[in-house]
């Protein structure tokens, strides 16, 4: 496109908003760019997260059929209550523990996996 035909308070208009334009192309590339290797690493964190999720799920369900059997123990009375009563406390609180973890990390997981799929979805017609 030739400059000639504008004027100069025309031609600096021009130059100042390709400048602007240029500049917000950077931008772009350079967030497109972050916003997938951000998505890339998500991917590895989630699949990690989603193993930890699962292997505190099988704990929990574990020490829950551990308090049921000692329960169940002490009301048919194969068990002392007091004899029974500080591995029941233990089991209690480490289903207390475990209860705490599994809510942070599926927490963890829905925080931030709503917020890559927004930087996802922004990526889809690109």
């Amino acid at each position: 496109m030739s400059l000639e035909p504008l004027l100069p308070s025309e031609v600096e208009n021009r130059r100042a908003i390709q400048t602007k334009l240029d500049e917000l192309n950077v931008i772009w590339r350079n967030y497109v760019d972050h916003a997938r290797a951000l998505m890339d690493e998500w991917e590895k964190v989630k699949v990690k997260l989603l193993e930890k999720i699962s292997r505190t799920e099988s704990l929990l369900s574990s020490v829950n059929e551990e308090l049921e059997k000692l329960n169940l123990e002490i009301v048919l009375g194969l068990a002392n209550e007091d004899e029974k009563k500080d591995e029941k406390s233990k089991l209690e609180e480490r289903k207390s523990l475990l209860e705490a973890r599994l809510k942070a990390l599926q927490e963890f997981l829905e925080s931030i996996e709503g917020q890559v799929l927004e930087h996802g979805e922004r990526l889809k017609d690109i």
